[in-house]
């Protein structure tokens, strides 16, 4: 497959309005909670779209990378009935299954889902921008071993992908995904 710095650029630009658009959705919703305050009961601090590895590098470095790939086999016609079958079902459950379990009694808030049952704009925003870019790292893995992601368009995208699971790892390791803990 032959690497398009069109392409490149499209989906580079494409991120970068996806990434604002939620970052903007987040800035003018007053009802969130301060930035670096505490989630009431909980010695736990509330996270903004910046406090996350996978959101402030992940989502700005990598998933454009991933997403890359994905857009070039789909210009150059690699995406079969099946694997767009298999896209389509996947956005959906990960966007569905999201947004069902972030509005949990469970889920620590944050911006996109600040207090039980409720979703703020830029979390509306996400979870499809999120269950987009998982379906298509997974179609991009599907087609690997059918050699049709070759040269650059590979190597950026594998990039990407050790780069997003470096930050999800970060993630991780910060108690970013820790569950929520109430404090006696």
């Amino acid at each position: 497959m032959d690497f398009s710095w069109k392409i490149l650029v499209f989906v580079e630009v494409t991120n970068l309005f996806c990434i604002e658009a939620m970052f903007l959705a987040q800035q003018l919703d007053k009802s969130l909670p301060p930035r670096y305050s505490l989630i009431p009961g909980t010695k736990q601090k509330f996270l903004y779209m910046q406090d996350w590895y996978t959101m402030k590098y992940g989502d700005v470095i990598a998933v454009p990378l991933i997403a890359n790939v994905f857009v070039h086999l789909a210009v150059y016609g690699r995406i079969n009935f099946v694997q767009w079958g298999i896209f389509v079902v996947l956005f959906l459950i990960l966007t569905v299954t999201g947004i069902s379990m972030c509005l949990t009694a469970e889920h620590k808030p944050d911006q996109g889902f600040p207090s039980t049952g409720k979703v703020s704009i830029q979390g509306w925003l996400h979870m499809p921008y999120f269950g987009v870019g998982w379906s298509m790292g997974t179609i991009s893995l599907i087609n690997l071993p059918f050699g049709h992601v070759t040269g650059p368009v590979l190597w950026l995208g594998v990039f990407g992908g050790v780069f997003y699971l470096a930050c999800l790892f970060a993630e991780f390791k910060s108690g970013n995904f820790d569950p929520l803990k109430k404090v006696d």
